[in-house]
Parts: C-alpha cells; sequence; structure tokens
C-alpha cells in the first residue's frame, strides 16, 4: 500500500495500545503517521487515553494519525484532514483512511523538512557556532542562544527550493506570517472588517503599537490603516483599455509579461500619482490586491479588537517595503523642470572626439 503511494516507510509495530501509548508520549520519539486501534482495557472510558493521545499530538506535533477500531466512533473524535477514523470491521477502510491522509503528502512533508533541517540548517548551523562558539558563550545567555538558533534555522530553510538552491522568485506565501504570531497589533497587519469584509493594512511603526509593561493598552490610541482594492478593479480604473475587445493587456506577450512585472512590484507603477499603489499576491482568503495610497484611514485602537479580525502580517521586508514607498509618496517634493537646453553644451562637451 505505501509502495502504491510512492512512500518509503519504516514500521514500529506495538503488541499493545499501553506501548503505543508511553512511545508516542515520549519526545524523544519521533513520527510522521500514528495507526491506532482504539482503547480496550480497564478503563471506563474505552477511548479515553487514544483521545488523549490525539490531543496531545494535535497541541503539540507535526502527525496526522488513523485512529480505527470495530465498536462506534467516540462522539468526542472529530475527524479533520490529518486525524481520519476507520472501521474495523468495513473491508479495507483502514488502507482507506492510509491512502487518504497519506493523499494530504503531510507524512512526506514532515519527513522532508526534518532531514532538510538536519542536512541544511543543521550543517550551517554547526559550522556558525563553531565559528563563533567562544564569543557566543562569553555574551549570550541559554534563552538567546535558542532564539538566535530558532531564527538561523528558520531563515535557511525558509529560503531554500527543493533542489537545495536559495529561492530567487518568492511566491504569495512567502510575504505573509499566517496567522499573526504576534499578540500585539504590528506594522504590516492584514485586518478585514467584521461588518463588510473590506481589507486594510497597518502602517503604524511597531514601536507605536507595542504593549509596554504593566499597561493595557498601547501608546498609540488610533492606528494608521490603508485601504485595499481588488486587483481587477485598479487595472480597469488606471489602464488605457482597448475601445474595442476593453482590453487592458494590449501588446505582445513580451510587452504583456513587462506589463505584469511593472504593475506588481514596489510600489506598482500604474495610476497617478506615481506610487500611489502597492501591490499584495493572494494567500488562502487574501485576494489580489493594491494598497491605495491615497485612501488611508485612522481606526482608534480600541475598536480594532471589536470591529476587525487579524488575518495575517506582512513579514519582513515586505512590512518595511510597504512603509517605505507609502513614506517616499508622501515625502515627494515637486519642482518645476529645469531648462535642459541651456545646458546643451554637456552634451558635445561629453562626445568622444572622431579621429
Amino acid at each position: 500500500m505505501f509502495a502504491e503511494c510512492k512512500t518509503e516507510v519504516d514500521i514500529h509495530p506495538c503488541g499493545d495500545f499501553d506501548e503505543a501509548f508511553v512511545l508516542t508520549a515520549n519526545p524523544l520519539y519521533r513520527y510522521d503517521l500514528i495507526i491506532s486501534d482504539t482503547y480496550r482495557g480497564s478503563f471506563a472510558n474505552r477511548d479515553a487515553q487514544v483521545l488523549k493521545m490525539i490531543r496531545n499530538y494535535r497541541d503539540t506535533r507535526f502527525c496526522p494519525l488513523v485512529v480505527y477500531s470495530s465498536g462506534p466512533k467516540p462522539a468526542d473524535l472529530t475527524e479533520t484532514a490529518f486525524v481520519i477514523w476507520a472501521d474495523k470491521g468495513k473491508s479495507q477502510d483502514i488502507e482507506r483512511a492510509i491512502k487518504q491522509v497519506l493523499s494530504t503528502n503531510i507524512p512526506q512533508l514532515a519527513r522532508k523538512l526534518q532531514e532538510e533541517l538536519d542536512r541544511s540548517a543543521g550543517s550551517y548551523l554547526w559550522g556558525f557556532l563553531e565559528r563563533n562558539w567562544e564569543y557566543l558563550k562569553k555574551h549570550s545567555s541559554v534563552d538567546v542562544l535558542e532564539r538566535l538558533i530558532r531564527r538561523r534555522a528558520s531563515m535557511q530553510i525558509g529560503r531554500l527550493a527543493p533542489d537545495g538552491e536559495e529561492v530567487q522568485k518568492i511566491e504569495g506565501l512567502e510575504f505573509y506570517l499566517y496567522p499573526p504570531i504576534s499578540r500585539d497589533f504590528r506594522l504590516g497587519d492584514v485586518i478585514k472588517t467584521k461588518t463588510d469584509g473590506n481589507i486594510f493594512v497597518l502602517l503604524t511603526p511597531h514601536c507605536h503599537l507595542t504593549i509596554q509593561p504593566k499597561e493595557d493598552t498601547p501608546r498609540a490610541d488610533y492606528v494608521l490603516a490603508v485601504k485595499t482594492f481588488n486587483f481587477d478593479e485598479i487595472i480597469k480604473k488606471t489602464s488605457t483599455i482597448d475601445s474595442i475587445f476593453k482590453n487592458p493587456w494590449k501588446g505582445s506577450p513580451e510587452e504583456v509579461k513587462e506589463k505584469l512585472r511593472k504593475r506588481t512590484q514596489s510600489p506598482a507603477q500604474l495610476g497617478q500619482p506615481n506610487g500611489r499603489y502597492w501591490f499584495l499576491p493572494s494567500f488562502l482568503e487574501i485576494p489580489e490586491m493594491y494598497c491605495d495610497f491615497l485612501q488611508v484611514v485612522s481606526i482608534e485602537y480600541n475598536c480594532l479588537t471589536n470591529d476587525y479580525t487579524r488575518i495575517a502580517t506582512l513579514d519582513t521586508p515586505f512590512a518595511e517595503a510597504l512603509q517605505s514607498c507609502f513614506t517616499c509618496f508622501y515625502s515627494s517634493i515637486g519642482f518645476s523642470n529645469l531648462n535642459y537646453e541651456k545646458y546643451s553644451y554637456l552634451i558635445e562637451r561629453t562626445t568622444p572626439k572622431q579621429s
């Protein structure tokens, strides 16, 4: 069955549930998939231990589970993409459940990420720590070292493509921390109104939104947010439309690709004034959008949690790029064009003489 799914496997069978529970509860062991019968022992509730194992793994581990029994499914067991119930009395239902989990590619992904972390980030960190250990030992506490190692590992593995080369072209998923991991609101938070679903991105710097010790709210009692608009809407609004075909993408294939590049760069090259729009790629419930720097609102901080839902946070350096483009847009200084014709002598002065 595993060969049919093109998955290499090393199976660790257990004689009874008690042995299996001890192994799965031990943090020294890591499994990519657990397949378990429900517990039939002296406990009054025959499902208690299995449900406890599922709860522990859902809370603390990156591992899907297949749970089977000849009896009814436990009332408290909720099936998801990664927790599958199988009926032992039904022909080949356990095999069906295992294939269903393997089709998610989560067990394969867990193994691949672990091996890649060992191979790439592991060797990278080992060399880094060896070269700098004497300094780090003197100047860093245990918790600082832990943060440094975690950060270095995540950066290293996050920048690698499957073939081990560094990623050169990013996708929408690299733009966001989804869901947000910070408890505080911060620059780059993508928020959605609970009433009409309009999406905004916060422009207020982190430092103004951080809740200081012994305080309940940040020092910024209002936050600045830029409103977003659907990609299609802005393209139609800002493009020169072909009067016959209503086509905002006129031109050869090469010209169309160049238009797309300019319309998705930071800031996007479309509309007036220059630098007005900033492109947001799609990811999960975030569609392709533009931030419009001419449509900025001020929101009372106390309204954020009541009236808005945090969807994601722009990761670094994208949050800082948004802030930089916004700042540049509003710090532009216009002046009359210089009379360049008065400097025509510079052309002659810098033109090579013919021999």
